[in-house]
């Protein structure tokens, strides 16, 4: 219930931000999950190191941003003995049994203590695929599979940049 409330106010402030004039000035940022969303400041590549952690049951844009980089890093789930690629139909804001599957095997290939949990150490790592931030806030990420992409734009009564994910056809802020 919490999270369905911090969704819904998060929701309000991104926007009565437009309304008030869209885009503002950024300032510093702080601990995303108290802010309720994925932020940044300044240079990409440490963006995402105070990210809150994202585990089983967990369901939001910002398990969509994860799933994002699951994909473009070509993670892998267990089936059974078989084990199956992460494709972009897995992305799904659910962090379920194959989202854990696929951090697991993400966090292994990548240095990371295995959790199967998307945590702060594992967010920091991921970071370091960012790109700069681009014409109309694109944001590139350089995955060993595949690219992907994010927005990282300023909003009017937010402290820092907001990321946003392209999920379900359209760009959405990524809150948790």
């Amino acid at each position: 219930m919490r999270k369905h409330i911090r969704k819904a106010a998060m929701a309000t402030v991104l926007a009565g931000g437009a309304v008030l004039g869209g885009f503002a000035a950024t300032g510093t940022a702080s601990a995303s999950e108290d802010s309720g969303l994925v932020d940044g400041t300044g240079s990409t590549r440490n963006d995402w190191g105070d990210e809150g952690t994202l585990q089983r049951g967990d369901e939001s844009h910002a398990v969509a941003l994860w799933q994002t980089v699951l994909w473009a890093d070509g993670a892998k789930w267990k089936d059974g003995n078989t084990w199956r690629a992460f494709t972009e139909e897995d992305i799904s804001g659910e962090f379920n049994r194959r989202t854990v599957s696929a951090t697991a095997y993400w966090q292994k290939a990548n240095g990371v203590r295995e959790t199967g949990k998307a945590d702060p150490r594992s967010f920091a790592v991921a970071d370091n695929s960012l790109g700069t931030v681009g014409k109309r806030g694109t944001v590139g990420y350089d995955g060993t599979s595949e690219d992907a992409r994010f927005k990282r734009l300023t909003v009017g009564g937010v402290a820092q940049d907001v990321y946003y994910v392209h999920y379900d056809g359209s760009w959405v802020p990524a809150t948790y």
